[in-house]
């Protein structure tokens, strides 16, 4: 900025009070902020520790103290006082323990020095995890639901029979959620809790209540109001047209009778304004008009009289249906029963915030709500009668600086009201034009009041208005203004839209660059909303196609030219940026964008667990908890994971159309005619789902999705598809979210399931883990609340016609801040619901605030743009859309209160605003313009676009020969003799039993030559067993295997109790209890010979074990990394071989003596007198590496290393062999 303006040198030097900035877009808040903390530092003689600078986010702090720290070094770089450049030098040095942080930041540093006010053990954890916190928040309720229904509560009973249906009891769970929220971030919630009460509390009749003074009455008032605004409407349009004036008589007696509803309202209880609405019908006709007086003449405005009427009646209507269907008597017998719910319903959220802290507490963490609760605790607390922790802020602040003020809530309010003091001021920026951050308790109410009582002449604070816009085109200035004079004050929106809030040009864009906004409306008779997204992204692609070809000009500020007309440069990809409500978008975004060959930005794909392998995961877990559910069995079954088609699936359901799938599928089995491939298929399935369900029951959630992984080969196949990057990340992510889960106690596959359930039900669900690297010349997508603070030269806005969320508005149970919880009466036998009045007012209030919200998400997104704008919508009727936006007469000035509220869409906000009758200029058909805001609007059909997919542009390019050099390199690449090629074909790992006999003498080192300098035919740099054992499933026959009695035997010897001599009655004894655990077969228990094993422990290696019992670990598994040179002696690059090899084995035994070590193997050969000398050459090897191993890791020597043959009850101890 060249220079400042009046204003921003009232925020820059004004001193000695409290100032409130409201800073419009791109008026340089942050950069006012940065000088008026240099100014203080500099010229003020201030400390940076005296200064407390909160901001929204962590990554703003930072930015702010980069800039800070830049500025400084500028000014300490151009100061020749030594004594100023001294205390800027300390400045900077102090900068990065400064107090510039998020308040939540604040409150923690709050906490960690004063703890011991509030006895709080400091040994805690930040619960910054979402995921984790839920977790912990489900289990605190549980308990709680648990207490309450084991005392047999029959008001806990009712409450949970009005908030649940017949399927679960999670309804009164959301609720109790959902209000834990709003309470806690209000400034004393206990207080907020127990005035919830108050609404439905009431002495004989509701007429006579608080609420109905307070609340009802000025609501009705206000819909009167609403009606009686489209009457003036009517009776504006009869006095201007001859034939509207027929209905002129009708709509001057509705208005005298709404004016003296509105007057005699306050004196009248509720019966009576009930029979006065039920009762309405005007007497007065609407006048004759012959035919003959029609002929030739304009009909338009006689229609919209007609309109208004109709709408008139309905209006009423609506309104005795919303709030009067019922008796006076009826509602005070509702209202009875609503006020126990409610009680019960604090006295439930009571315990469940006490049982959530508690559990905190246990864990030792402390969640972000919690840092603000401590904080005021400790502000608040006293140790011997002194507030120290307020007085030391106190003291230490001698000004409090607040960035984007409008998205405080209640409790950081307080904060902040505590720190504040005689001693130091209050300087907050922001804007509520910008406040879009209510799903996250932000209370836009704070800045309002404020805004509104700093104008006032006798307040001592100060109100500066920043509305100079040093970031856009005058176009986009125009385009916003426009829109937002008619759709802002301050009930909707919560300001006045005046001279003071609009932007005022500050930029100095050449005539010569395209600024002209757009607003293209694409035409296509399509419910499908898929089908509708991909739509308008091809038309988006072939947008931004369009403006690189035809090298779009951009003003570039930045370019040190002579005048603006040349700092001008090509449009590139980096200055683009596409913005959406959500993030459904995005997944199809960098699909279609690849195919045009669009680099693209995405920070976030669309909802994590709608991703397709996720989806197929979470199928699979839920068929493993419970295969008898069809959706998920074919899921799992159409995926790769088993890979059927549609005939297949189908021929199996033929079989038997009733049942579940699941029977099917066994049905078919049995089929005589049955297809064999599917019947192979199926077998296979049911045989790996069966072992996926027992190994469920006895392993952790998580070991049991990565078995999923290795043995379908999932996280392979994901990998190798498009995006597998992101997907393979999208698996590993379920897997380490199913680990955090069970390590916070929670158990159980289908208490996980549940709870990603109630996740997604919740809109809680995660973002994916982004796996892709930016680059810097790309198009940027994200969402609008993302792209706050951000600006872009091209601002793209892909779906203008994507309607509010008015879920929490048409809730059953609706909240708000101000005025409480307002709930539905549910009959579980009769299945009737009732909305009390309560409800009816606050969703009323929750539909302006979301509808503000919305407008101010749209100015937000609008003002993003630098130089042009580009938007997207859609419609199924242009002819409807247009008389939609038609029927609205802003006239330049502000659009009536419930054609505002009606507006459900950013589409229809600009439509109305800019694009109606009174405004748009017809250029040609379909084109049409707003010049008075440079908006050019287009109605394109897309029939042609959807037989070419809408024409995506892939470039093609000419082919290229390449150059000599260029071969030369390639030819080089390709053929390279790589010097360590010995070392990419030998192994890092090697199990003992691999390479057992490489070490038959332990004297013996030199590895045989059959690696380096002998044929192979499979070129193996490893030494392994040469063919892999038949996997169990897939072996035919049931016949017990010498291997497998061998494995039965180590088990039995592992698990035999040696604290005394085993006998054969405890052999006996042991088998058949392991028999009976289902971990050994009959048929196999039978083959295991007891007698050999009670003679083992007779023997002086067997009695040496039972002496020695506490210092026997048996199973024993060790490793050793041993060098590569020493396993692969013969290698003609010693270079090549000196890695290390991990080598790794599991002994029978080890006995730890104070001499040294013993170990022992047992074998099951049959061994005879002739082949006994092989079996021990063929074993010692093995023996000798545990050896080495062991001895490594025990640090002692080995003393004794056994091989016992239990065929023939023999040890030899390799020892004495050797010698």
């Amino acid at each position: 900025m060249p220079e400042w303006t009046e204003d921003q040198k009232k925020a820059i030097y004004h001193r000695g009070h409290d100032i409130l900035v409201s800073a419009a877009a791109g008026s340089g808040k942050t950069t006012i902020l940065i000088k008026r903390i240099i100014e203080m530092l500099k010229n003020d003689g201030e400390d940076i520790d005296n200064l407390l600078v909160a901001t929204f986010t962590e990554a703003a702090a930072q930015e702010m103290k980069d800039r800070l720290l830049s500025s400084l070094k500028d000014e300490l770089n151009s100061e020749t006082d030594a004594k100023m450049r001294q205390h800027l030098q300390k400045q900077i040095f102090h900068i990065p323990m400064s107090n510039i942080s998020t308040l939540h930041a604040f409150c923690l540093s709050v906490i960690k020095k004063f703890y011991y006010v509030i006895e709080l053990d400091p040994n805690f954890r930040l619960l910054s995890d979402d995921t984790e916190k839920s977790i912990i928040q489900e289990q605190a309720y549980d308990n709680v639901r648990d207490s309450y229904y084991s005392s047999g509560d029959i008001d806990f009973l009712r409450l949970t029979d009005n908030f649940t249906n017949d399927r679960s009891d999670d309804g009164l769970k959301d609720i109790i959620f959902k209000l834990y929220d709003f309470a806690i971030t209000n400034a004393d919630t206990n207080e907020w809790l127990e005035n919830l009460i108050t609404a439905y509390q009431f002495k004989t009749t509701f007429s006579e209540s608080q609420f109905y003074q307070t609340d009802f009455l000025p609501q009705v008032k206000a819909r009167l109001e609403q009606i009686r605004e489209e009457v003036l409407r009517g009776i504006e349009l009869a006095n201007e047209d001859e034939l509207a004036n027929s209905y002129l008589k009708v709509f001057q007696e509705i208005n005298e009778w709404l004016l003296s509803l509105e007057e005699q309202s306050p004196t009248k209880n509720y019966d009576e304004i009930r029979t006065l609405l039920a009762n309405f019908k005007p007497k007065a006709k609407k006048d004759t008009i012959k035919k003959a007086d029609k002929e030739g003449k304009d009909l338009s405005f006689l229609n919209d009289a007609s309109k208004i009427r109709a709408d008139i009646t309905k209006q009423v209507t609506s309104l005795y249906d919303e709030y009067f269907v019922k008796a006076e008597t009826d509602v005070n017998d509702s209202l009875r029963i609503a006020q126990g719910l409610i009680e019960k319903l604090v006295e439930v959220e009571h315990s469940f915030i006490k049982e959530f802290d508690r559990l905190k507490q246990n864990n030792h963490v402390l969640d972000f709500n919690d840092l603000e609760h401590k904080a005021v605790a400790i502000l608040t607390g006293e140790v011997d009668g002194h507030k120290i922790a307020l007085e030391y802020y106190q003291n230490k602040f001698h000004e409090l600086m607040i960035d984007e003020y409008q998205d405080v809530n209640a409790m950081q309010e307080k904060i902040i009201s505590l720190l504040s003091c005689e001693n130091n001021h209050r300087f907050m920026v922001g804007d509520i034009k910008q406040s879009i951050y209510g799903f996250r308790q932000a209370a836009p109410y704070i800045f309002t009041d404020k805004y509104a009582k700093y104008q006032k002449d006798d307040n001592p604070n100060e109100l500066i208005q920043l509305s100079k816009n040093f970031r856009s085109s005058v176009a986009v200035d125009d385009f916003v203004n426009q829109i937002f004079t008619r759709i802002f004050d301050q009930k909707i929106g919560d300001i006045d839209y005046d001279e003071s809030s609009k932007l005022v040009v500050g930029t100095n864009f050449p005539k010569s660059v395209d600024m002209t906004n757009e607003f293209n409306v694409l035409i296509k008779n399509e419910d499908d909303e898929t089908a509708k997204r991909q739509l308008l992204i091809t038309q988006a692609a072939k947008r931004i196609q369009k403006l690189m070809n035809n090298n779009f000009q951009i003003y570039d500020s930045k370019i040190k030219a002579d005048t603006d007309e040349e700092k001008v440069r090509p449009l590139k990809y980096s200055d683009i940026a596409i913005l959406s409500r959500t993030k459904e978008n995005n997944t199809d975004l960098i699909s279609y964008f690849s195919k045009a060959n669009i680099p693209i930005m995405v920070t976030d794909a669309q909802n994590y667990f709608q991703t397709t392998e996720l989806q197929i995961m979470m199928s699979m877990l839920d068929i493993i908890d419970n295969p008898y559910q069809d959706i998920p069995l074919v899921a799992v079954l159409r995926s790769p994971i088993v890979g059927m088609d549609e005939e297949m699936l189908s021929k199996i359901r033929l079989v038997d159309k009733r049942e579940t799938y699941f029977t099917a599928m066994n049905e078919y089995l049995n089929f005589e005619n049955a297809d064999q491939h599917i019947k192979n298929s199926l077998e296979s399935f049911l045989m790996q789902l069966n072992n996926y369900r027992d190994f469920a029951n006895k392993n952790s959630i998580a070991r049991l999705i990565w078995k999923i992984y290795q043995e379908t080969g999932l996280l392979e196949y994901v990998s190798g598809v498009p995006g597998g990057k992101q997907r393979a990340a999208n698996l590993h992510a379920l897997y380490q979210r199913a680990n955090s889960y069970e390590e916070n106690n929670y158990k159980g596959l289908h208490q996980f399931i549940g709870f990603i359930d109630r996740m997604q039900k919740l809109d809680k669900d995660l973002s994916q883990p982004n796996s892709i690297e930016a680059t810097e010349d790309t198009v940027k997508v994200m969402t609008v609340h993302a792209s706050k603070g951000l600006e872009f030269p091209v601002v793209i806005y892909l779906d203008m016609a994507k309607q509010f969320n008015m879920q929490d508005v048409n809730a059953n149970t609706v909240f708000d801040a101000h005025k409480g919880i307002g709930i539905t009466l549910s009959d579980n036998d009769s299945r009737l619901q009732y909305r009390t009045m309560q409800r009816g007012i606050i969703s009323n209030q929750k539909k302006i605030s979301t509808v503000s919200e919305e407008m101010r998400l749209l100015y937000v997104a609008l003002t993003r743009a630098k130089q042009k704008l580009i938007m997207f919508g859609f419609t199924k009727s242009p002819d409807d859309l247009l008389k939609t936006w038609d029927d609205i007469h802003p006239n330049g000035h502000l659009i009536n209160e419930s054609a505002r509220l009606k507006a459900n869409s950013f589409q229809n906000l600009v439509g109305i605003s800019t694009l109606s009758g009174d405004d748009r200029n017809e250029v040609d058909e379909n084109h049409f313009e707003d010049s008075t805001c440079q908006l050019d609007f287009h109605l394109i059909s897309t029939e042609k676009a959807v037989d070419n997919q809408a024409k995506i542009i892939i470039p093609k390019k000419a082919p290229v020969e390449p150059s000599s050099l260029f071969k030369q390199s390639v030819d080089d690449i390709l053929n390279m003799d790589y010097q360590h090629q010995e070392a990419v074909n030998t192994t890092a790992y090697q199990s003992v039993s691999e390479i057992k006999g490489l070490f038959a003498d332990p004297d013996d080192e030199q590895m045989s030559t059959n690696l380096f300098n002998q044929d192979k035919k499979n070129n193996d740099a490893r030494y392994n067993l040469g063919s892999f054992a038949k996997p169990s499933f897939l072996t035919k026959t049931k016949q017990v295997t010498a291997a497998d009695i061998g494995s039965a035997t180590h088990l039995v010897l592992q698990k035999i109790d040696i604290e005394k001599e085993p006998q054969i009655n405890d052999f006996e004894s042991l088998i058949a209890q392991m028999v009976n655990e289902k971990q050994l077969t009959k048929e196999l228990a039978d083959k295991i010979d007891c007698e050999s094993l009670v003679k083992f422990y007779q023997s002086d290696l067997g009695k040496l074990i039972v002496e020695n019992h506490e210092n026997v670990s048996r199973e024993y598994t060790c490793s050793i990394l041993m060098s590569a040179q020493k396993l692969f002696k013969n290698s003609s690059n010693n270079d090549s071989t000196n890695d290390k090899i991990l080598v790794h084995g599991i002994i029978d035994g080890v006995i730890e003596l104070d001499q040294g070590i013993v170990i022992f193997d047992y074998k099951t050969d049959n061994v005879t007198s002739q082949n006994l000398h092989e079996l021990i050459s063929k074993y010692s090897g093995q023996v000798n590496l545990y050896a080495e191993a062991i001895s490594a890791i025990k640090t002692k020597p080995v003393v004794g290393k056994y091989l016992y043959f239990l065929k023939i009850n023999q040890a030899v101890n390799l020892e004495e062999t050797k010698r």
